[in-house]
């Protein structure tokens, strides 16, 4: 790797600063936690001593990503219907959602996502080393922490290079080549980095800077970064997406251990069964959860970019006849930089509302959605126009916000045909007309 790479990426994890999964209050946590003499009143004590991460693993216990019944209303609860055994790795979880939070940027992919995807290989990983004897809390923080270089990047070589990237090779061993070829090192080498920031090249190094096969792209230095590997694989398969094969004959191999490993992994990611506790509580799998909990956009409550593609690509499949808008908040940076991310985030929240009332509605990323609106061209032009309305109408001049407007592009089978490829490039051209004729309008493409 080239000097001038090594001090963009050291730069970037200075600015980033230590990784709060790996020492404070969540340190302390998994080590009373995994202390079967440590109470659990010393335990809750630790927790509440940090009030943000007090609240942050509330939430985390409370959310839709761990489906349990009952609400906790205190630590102690918390505690109690978590249990001891799975508090530590849920205090890891919790404390990653925190720090996605707070960072800048997520190169080009939702924090939500990055946080369901992490937690997803995390759990595999740990399922994976407990199948084959590797060090289980080392493959389950590896597997949480193996896509977090891909924060550093962005801060290293700039938003606009890591789009233009990400926009050709958007995940697997495809990016890591072509950033290696671009920039001269990959979001895996970054990663690691950012995770072993004390110099020890350990076993967590090992996997974070393996989990896509390292420089061959089939090296595999360890059993847990052969877990991992494995993980971030299963999920993929999961996910409908393209597995490297001759990775995982790799990773099978570094294991010892034959291909129905990964349909053990796969079914116990899947499973809604429950998991008995230290304390004789119920623990939902949590990979079931969030598999389900991937095909929501957690802030909005709408589809999740690759469930309203899967669910508009099957409608189309199936000659159904519609329309699809594009729809992007007007100088949304402005106004999450006037009122906080916090009111931004209930700006899209609306507009969530609104969208979801007239079609089939889903969050593409960021301040953008999408729209299926089924039925003819004349049917689809009532409702842009309607949205637009209803945005302008439910946000603008309330409260402290600036004005809230929506800008809209759409593309109609009538003159794109089936293909949902060639639907969304005909209404983002559409969309950059609406803008670059005013914004706070619809345009449909004409093609």
């Amino acid at each position: 790797m080239k000097r001038t790479a090594r001090d963009r990426l050291e730069r970037a994890i200075e600015a980033l600063g230590p990784l709060p999964v790996l020492g404070g209050t969540v340190a302390r946590v998994r080590s009373l936690a995994a202390d079967p003499d440590a109470s659990t009143q010393t335990l809750v004590a630790v927790i509440e001593e940090d009030e943000s991460f007090s609240a942050n693993l509330l939430r985390y216990a409370n959310s839709a990503a761990n489906a349990r019944p009952l609400r906790a209303r205190t630590i102690h609860q918390a505690v109690t219907v978590v249990g001891r055994q799975a508090l530590g790795r849920i205090a890891l979880e919790a404390s990653t959602y925190s720090f996605l939070e707070r960072v800048p940027g997520a190169g080009g992919r939702s924090r939500g996502h990055m946080h369901v995807h992490a937690v997803n290989v995390a759990s595999c990983a740990a399922e994976l080393a407990q199948r084959t004897g590797a060090d289980v809390e080392t493959a389950h923080l590896a597997g949480l922490l193996h896509d977090v270089g891909k924060l550093v990047m962005p801060l290293a070589f700039g938003e606009e290079t890591m789009d233009a990237l990400v926009g050709k090779a958007p995940s697997g061993a495809g990016r890591v080549i072509a950033e290696r070829e671009r920039l001269g090192v990959d979001h895996a080498y970054a990663g690691a980095l950012l995770a072993d920031q004390d110099g020890e090249r350990g076993a967590l190094f090992d996997a974070v800077v393996h989990h896509h096969g390292g420089a061959s792209g089939l090296d595999c230095p360890s059993p847990e970064a052969a877990c991992v590997q494995l993980a971030n694989e299963t999920v993929a398969i999961l996910a409908g997406d393209q597995a490297d094969s001759d990775l995982i004959h790799a990773a099978l191999a570094r294991l010892g251990a034959v291909p129905s490993l990964l349909d053990e992994a796969a079914e116990a990611a899947v499973a809604s069964q429950a998991q008995a506790t230290s304390d004789g509580d119920r623990l939902a799998a949590r990979v079931a959860a969030l598999e389900r909990l991937a095909s929501t956009d957690e802030l909005t409550g709408l589809a999740s970019r690759r469930e309203w593609l899967s669910s508009t690509r099957a409608r189309l499949a199936a000659g159904d006849a519609g329309t699809v808008l594009m729809c992007d908040v007007d100088h949304f940076k402005q106004i999450n930089d006037t009122v906080g991310h916090l009111t931004a985030d209930l700006v899209l929240t609306e507009i969530a509302l609104v969208l979801r009332a007239n079609g089939a509605a889903g969050r593409l990323g960021g301040d953008e959605f999408a729209l299926w609106v089924p039925g003819g061209v004349d049917e689809a032009q009532r409702v842009a126009a309607g949205v637009v309305e209803q945005v302008r109408a439910r946000l603008s001049g309330a409260g402290d916000l600036p004005a809230v407007t929506l800008s809209v592009g759409a593309a109609s089978t009538a003159t794109c045909g089936q293909d949902l490829s060639r639907l969304l490039e005909a209404a983002d051209r559409a969309l950059y007309e609406a803008k670059t004729a005013g914004r706070a309008r619809a345009a449909f493409d004409a093609a």
